[in-house]
């Protein structure tokens, strides 16, 4: 019977791992973003925006509007007084009841209907 070392193990590994990462599908950089919070609690979403390119963020889906409702959107520009500087975008929302909902947005240029998101971000409320 063959004795097989650790060296020898990870050589015969290794090619089968980097097959599966150079294949493999999916983003492995992305954050989760989980957020949890009371029922009735209202919160905010706060997103880096620079309306001078054209691109502002856009409420793409609430996946339960029976758990979280939009409540508005603001616009806060950067304290620079730079030309062209960006800012943050306030997304407000209110817990309604228990659950979970999945909220998506996409930065994106209002008029490129057939273009897609330069960004997208996604949230997980959990609501008690």
């Amino acid at each position: 019977m063959m004795k097989i070392t650790g060296f020898r193990l990870i050589i015969l590994i290794l090619p089968l791992a980097l097959f599966t990462m150079a294949f493999a599908e999916g983003d492995f950089s992305r954050e989760f973003k989980i957020i949890r919070l009371p029922q009735g609690k209202s919160m905010t979403i706060d997103l880096k925006s620079n309306p001078a390119t054209g691109y502002s963020w856009r409420l793409a889906a609430i996946s339960d509007k029976g758990v979280l409702e939009f409540l508005k959107k603001e616009f806060f520009p950067a304290e620079e007084k730079l030309l062209g500087a960006g800012g943050v975008e306030k997304w407000s929302f209110k817990t309604l009841k228990s659950g979970k909902a999945t909220v998506v947005f996409e930065y994106a240029r209002e008029w490129e209907k057939d273009a897609p998101p330069a960004k997208k971000e996604e949230f997980s409320i959990f609501v008690k």
